[in-house]
């Protein structure tokens, strides 16, 4: 006859739908507190505005800098085109990092209890990010906002006490893109230069 599997050893339903709906129950939730607190509404729009005004200026600068400075590009023609360049970049894959860093730091399940908190614990490192963003950005010094906003998360999330915040896999993942962007940038940067070089520098009729 067949033999019957242990029910420890049978394979458990997927969490997946219910952290879905876990998740967009705690968003309800926050944006009941942004929409009745005055507080919370007073500052959810100055704080992402500012913080996209900061990222924005800096990320256009590492964008186009090299071409301002070698002559390629007038600033006026740099400028439109990273504006429109960071337009349909926020647009199209804005809401993938957006997601990221909105849930892939801290459990947002951890805080269904206290959406005021969660609601805080957002503004704060909105606001946080995007002064010390735009403070670096105005005296040159090199900075990320990405690296901005996800520390002051953990950190905040620290902060609050709230048990089983930090999703330390999250984290983890995080650390390890940034460890390994330099040196993807480093290779795809070598690659480009050498591919150049061989097809404009070493052949005798370049064009």
């Amino acid at each position: 006859g067949s033999v019957s599997t242990p029910a420890a050893r049978r394979p458990l339903p997927s969490q997946a739908p219910q952290d879905k709906e876990e998740r967009r129950l705690i968003r309800d939730a926050c944006m009941a507190v942004v929409a009745t607190a005055g507080w919370a509404a007073a500052l959810a729009y100055p704080a992402a505005s500012l913080l996209a005004l900061a990222n924005g200026a800096n990320d256009i600068c590492n964008s186009v800098g090299t071409a301002v400075g070698a002559g390629a590009l007038t600033m006026r023609q740099a400028l439109v085109l990273g504006c429109i360049a960071e337009a349909i970049g926020a647009v199209t894959i804005g809401p993938f990092v957006a997601q990221s860093i909105a849930s892939g730091q801290i459990h947002v399940a951890a805080f269904a209890g206290s959406p005021r908190t969660f609601v805080l614990l957002m503004l704060s490192s909105l606001l946080g990010a995007g002064i010390s963003t735009l403070l670096a950005t105005l005296y040159g010094a090199p900075i990320s906002a990405t690296h901005g906003i996800v520390s002051g998360i953990v950190t905040v999330a620290l902060l609050s006490g709230t048990h089983g915040a930090l999703d330390l896999g999250g984290i983890g993942f995080t650390l390890l893109g940034w460890a390994a962007s330099p040196l993807a940038g480093l290779a795809a940067g070598f690659a480009v230069s050498l591919l150049v070089h061989r097809l404009f520098f070493r052949t005798p009729s370049p064009a």
